[in-house]
């Protein structure tokens, strides 16, 4: 079920402050008004989330040169440096 955020008619509310998040179906209608204190809400779209493309592929060699620590995991489950 999705998470949404509600934002109170008059912000900051005493009981609510600057809004609330409430899980609800997708298919449920929105809040008109908030549960704990009653007050006329409105509900907020999420914003997008960014997420960093990757342009080459990850490699060994690369991962060195970048100063990562790459290890190789051994036939008994040890890991090992390579």
């Amino acid at each position: 079920m999705p998470l949404y955020r509600y934002l109170p008619a008059k912000a900051p509310c005493k009981l609510c402050g600057d809004g609330f998040e409430h899980r609800q179906s997708a298919q449920d209608p929105a809040l008109a008004s908030c549960p704990t204190c009653g007050q006329t809400v409105s509900r907020v779209m999420p914003q997008p989330v960014n997420t960093p493309k990757i342009t080459a592929p990850l490699s060994i060699s690369r991962a060195k040169q970048a100063g990562f620590s790459v290890l190789k995991r051994t036939s008994n489950g040890d890991f090992e440096k390579q």
